[in-house]
């Protein structure tokens, strides 16, 4: 199970001219390996934020996208991974989602958020 951060749904669906194409081949590859692919709730907000041509069903043209609801589980890990790690609410909350969804990799390209999530996930970046 891969836990995709919101930046590279950003780059995969903007047509991002550096980091598309990447993505797109990263995609592809975790589908002939059958591996799942996860997010949080609020990569829903981040996306439709973050981006300029994007509506909900864009994220849903990635069948093999499961989008993981927040619930208490998470809302509690997550205030306590930002107060230990001093990081922002929003990169808690995804942590806190790989985490309780036993992720194997956390694929940003989000340097900051990566030194974090290096301390309990295995990385990958762009």
């Amino acid at each position: 199970m891969i836990y995709i951060d919101t930046n590279i749904f950003i780059y995969l669906f903007e047509g991002h001219n550096l980091y598309g194409e990447k993505v797109v081949e990263s995609l592809e590859a975790y589908k002939l390996q059958n591996k799942q692919l996860v997010t949080s709730a609020i990569t829903v907000t981040e996306f439709l934020t973050g981006t300029i041509k994007s509506k909900l069903m864009t994220l849903h043209q990635l069948s093999d996208l499961s989008i993981l609801p927040l619930d208490e589980n998470i809302a509690e890990q997550a205030a306590i991974l930002q107060r230990e790690n001093n990081i922002k609410i929003g990169d808690s909350i995804h942590l806190a989602t790989a985490l309780q969804a036993k992720a194997e990799s956390f694929y940003t390209n989000d340097k900051q958020l990566s030194k974090i999530v290096a301390k309990y996930i295995p990385i990958t970046s762009i």
